[in-house]
């Protein structure tokens, strides 16, 4: 079924924040052009004497929760006060009556900086020589390890390995509209805005109105910061306030980059190729912030699709002088599937055993599967693999192209819960959810389980956005089994309220009163249902993927040919939109191993700050992706779906590396290859 989504945004009517009705100031935020300095001055008489409005870090320091351990968006404040510490980091905020007045407005701030060496990789960091957050101590601002079994004395390979710093670049960045009042009315494209309403507790009551977001990939979590500051900014100034961060903006400063990570990984195996120990040492380049848990999301999938219990974790984050990381697709699992299959390459190298063969000797082959860190609900790797084996493209590899192979899960549906509601009346269904829609699909895919649980037409199901739900939306791989579960309920609820008012039973879609058949759609009646999972471990249903890449080196590049996937999703509510779904993400793991990454120069400049320097691929720059539906429906979940919006891009990013480690005949160690 084609989406049922998407006509109105292509005909321009998708509302947007920017396509809202606006009268007021507009922001613009100015930022440091130095990674590490210290604020002697700010001076701003110039812009209020011409009618501009200006915040500094003063006038956020004591009405922002910078508590917890909630990742980067809030572990420093949404300004810099005494100093700054990276480049792009605001340091003050002016309002102006137009866009371009508030622009013209900020180049009239003027700060005097005291420059400091910046700290720009992890081993400059390591030495602590200079400290981005003197008050800790040291720039290794937090280290967990854990370990199950015991790592036994067997044959031994180490790897040093190294994932590159990323970034989100939704289609529509960051985002907000505030309107002054009590309470403080709040539009934003923030993710997750519901749940992340109580970071705003401090500036009084706020009324959340999610819209849609234009893309996130996680990134949007941090656009909870920027909230803080043009929160403050109206209720001081009483006035409404709307922001549009611009691209460059969002390469340097979003708070939300992809992990950069450096691994030193050591395996431990039997010569017949068993895979008996796992040691990750991790250090996660987390920019200029003080907590980040993309380091840890895979300890929901150490050992990956593998039969290995024995293993250590042991990961580091590290405090530099870059753009924060943030909650990039897959939240830190991509760089740990892309070293596990690096590692298992590896291993079948050095046994001189066919890559392949290394990988059915120790997939998972029985589920339920007790890994010691979580349970593996269902699956069929062994079957992914078989069927990629079985591939043509294996043969072209007689043809001078290089192909790849790599196997993967994902911890998707961590515990947590969903609230939606249901009403009906005047011939129509409508299902409010609490989320700004990101674009993955979920109104169309809840639209079609309206229409099939309550058996009327898919025309008469509208779907509304409604800030008051408790809702987290999208974010782990979650809302396939979320969003199920939350309508399966609100429906029996509403189907329940319909005969209870009517006095008659719900049939078809209709209604048997003891005066005849009515349609559901004429009975004013509305439910809601807060569906919930708490597992004993944090994550309740694991995909499992199995690709193959095939590329050719032509005049010196790695040109990617194809991508070939299959993926068990469970039970696929819409087997197109899985498919859609799992090229987005297929693509960004192709991207990130052949295109994207941060380059900063030794002194702290952003040297990537435009698209086309960054590396983002045009759609000409990737290769065709098949995209192979397997499903395994999970015992857990309701309908036995599974989450897979994170999963795919690990598994292409390996095969990619392994494809092009088959064409140069040399260890690929680094994402991007070349970098």
């Amino acid at each position: 079924m084609k989406r049922s989504d998407v006509l109105p945004l292509l005909r321009g009517k998708g509302g947007y924040l920017d396509d809202l009705p606006f009268s007021g100031y507009y922001a613009t935020f100015v930022r440091s052009p130095y990674a590490h300095a210290k604020i002697k001055e700010i001076d701003y008489d110039e812009v209020t004497r011409r009618g501009g409005l200006v915040i500094t870090g003063k006038d956020v320091a004591n009405v922002v929760n910078t508590s917890g351990e909630e990742g980067s968006s809030t572990s420093t404040p949404p300004i810099a006060t005494d100093k700054v510490r990276f480049y792009g980091e605001p340091v003050a905020l002016v309002l102006g009556k137009d866009p371009y007045d508030a622009e013209d407005l900020a180049e009239l701030v003027n700060v005097d900086y005291e420059p400091l060496d910046p700290v720009m990789n992890v081993e400059q960091a390591l030495k602590d020589e200079v400290l981005v957050f003197e008050e800790k101590g040291t720039n290794c601002v937090f280290q967990r390890e854990i370990k199950y079994g015991e790592i036994p004395s067997d044959e031994e390979i180490e790897l040093e390995l190294y994932w590159s710093r990323s970034s989100g670049n939704p289609i529509e960045t960051f985002a907000t509209m505030v309107l002054p009042g009590d309470p403080l009315v709040i539009f934003t494209n923030m993710q997750a805005a519901s749940a992340q309403s109580s970071f705003l507790s401090p500036l009084g009551r706020v009324k959340i109105n999610p819209v849609r977001q234009g893309g996130s990939f996680g990134s949007k979590f941090a656009v909870l910061k920027y909230v803080m500051a043009l929160g403050v900014a109206s209720k001081k100034f009483n006035v409404p306030i709307k922001w549009i961060e611009t691209r460059s903006e969002h390469l340097a400063g979003s708070n939300s980059s992809g992990p950069e990570r450096t691994f030193k990984v050591k395996a431990y195996f039997k010569r017949d190729g068993r895979v008996t120990g796992l040691h990750f040492k991790v250090w996660e380049d987390i920019g200029a912030s003080l907590y980040n848990g993309q380091a840890f999301k895979p300890q929901g999938i150490l050992a990956g699709p593998y039969k290995v219990k024995n293993i250590i974790h042991d990961a580091s984050l590290i405090a530099t002088n870059k753009n924060p990381a943030g909650y990039f697709r897959g939240a830190g699992t991509p760089p740990h599937t892309w070293a596990l299959e690096r590692t298992m390459d590896s291993i079948a190298d050095e046994l001189k055993l066919d890559r392949k063969e290394l990988r059915r000797i120790n997939l998972i082959d029985s589920f339920p599967y007790e890994a010691p860190y979580s349970t593996y609900d269902s699956g069929n790797p062994l079957q992914l693999l078989k069927m990629a084996v079985e591939r043509e493209e294996w043969k072209l590899r007689e043809k001078g192209y290089g192909v790849g192979l790599a196997c993967s899960t994902d911890p998707s549906t961590p515990n947590g819960s969903e609230e939606v509601s249901i009403r009906t009346g005047k011939g129509k269904v409508t299902l409010s959810i609490g989320y700004g829609p990101e674009g993955q699909g979920n109104e169309h895919a809840a639209r079609l389980l309206v229409s099939s649980l309550l058996h009327v037409d898919l025309g008469k199901v509208e779907v509304e956005v409604d800030g008051s739900l408790n809702s987290f939306g999208p974010g782990g791989s979650r809302m396939a089994v979320f969003l199920s579960g939350a309508i399966m309920g609100a429906v029996r609820n509403l189907i329940s309220e319909v005969e209870r008012k009517t006095g008659g039973k719900v049939h078809d879609g209709k209604v048997d009163t003891k005066e005849g058949k009515i349609d559901l759609t004429s009975v004013e009646v509305e439910a809601k249902y807060t569906f919930s999972l708490q597992n004993k471990s944090r994550y309740n249903a694991y995909p499992f993927a199995c690709d193959i890449a095939v590329v050719k080196l032509i005049d010196e590049n790695i040109v990617p040919v194809k991508m070939v996937v299959f993926i068990d999703p469970g039970t696929p509510l819409d087997e197109d939109l899985v498919k859609e779904q799992v090229t987005g993400g297929t693509a960004i793991g192709i991207s990130v191993s052949l295109y994207e990454r941060y380059i900063y120069s030794r002194d702290g400049q952003l040297l990537t700050g435009t698209i086309g320097e960054y590396g983002l691929p045009s759609s000409s720059d990737l290769p065709p992706i098949e995209v192979n539906v397997i499903p395994s429906p999970s015992p857990f979940t309701p309908m036995g779906v599974k989450g897979i919006g994170e999963i795919p891009v690990g598994v292409a990013a390996a095969a990619m590396s392994s494809a092009i480690e088959d064409t140069l005949k040399r260890r690929i160690t680094r994402v991007p290859w070349n970098s």
